[in-house]
């Protein structure tokens, strides 16, 4: 009986060490927290995007051309803040020369632009709010956003033609309209 109990207390004692040692291998460790710091930094932008990228004009009669199409704009901007001025225009490079063909000049005086449908007016004004301060000749302003939202867009067409004094010398013109906003 001795012998059994030895057994029993043997068996007993082998459970328990056992119960011990499964017991602290599935006890839970835990790691130590790494930080990660995260930054994202979106930057004040004003795009302007223009349709189609050519036109061609096709003359009504000896002093008058029209545009093949009216040009669509769109300007886009994310700002700083809100309560700001965006203002987007179109101009020539030089007042003199706003369609040539090297030598015989179209002055920008006779181009004319229709925005959103309104009154033809030549692109005649003086520099104002031209995002790359360009000294050329300007047409009418195409928008005047005055206290716009920190996000927005605005669409906008242009309708170009040309009406000269005298007569269209027979030639082939070509000429460059930029297109460029500002956010004041």
């Amino acid at each position: 009986m001795l012998k059994s109990f030895r057994k029993v207390t043997l068996v007993i004692a082998a459970l328990t060490l056992s119960l011990v040692f499964a017991a602290e291998s599935q006890a839970q460790t835990t790691s130590n927290a790494a930080a990660v710091t995260m930054t994202f930094a979106v930057a004040s932008s004003l795009t302007v995007a223009a349709t189609p990228g050519s036109i061609v004009f096709t003359r009504t009669n000896s002093k008058n051309a029209t545009a093949s199409a009216s040009i669509a704009v769109v300007t886009s901007w994310n700002l700083a803040v809100g309560g700001g001025n965006v203002f987007t225009v179109a101009y020539f490079g030089t007042i003199a020369a706003a369609l040539t063909d090297g030598a015989v000049n179209i002055p920008s005086s006779d181009v004319f632009a229709s925005i959103n449908g309104g009154t033809a007016s030549a692109c005649t004004l003086a520099n104002v709010n031209v995002a790359a301060a360009n000294p050329g000749a300007i047409c009418p302003q195409i928008f005047g956003g005055i206290g716009v939202t920190a996000q927005g867009s605005h669409s906008d067409s242009i309708l170009l033609s040309l009406t000269s004094p005298t007569d269209f010398p027979v030639t082939n013109y070509a000429g460059t309209i930029t297109i460029s906003a500002q956010a004041t």
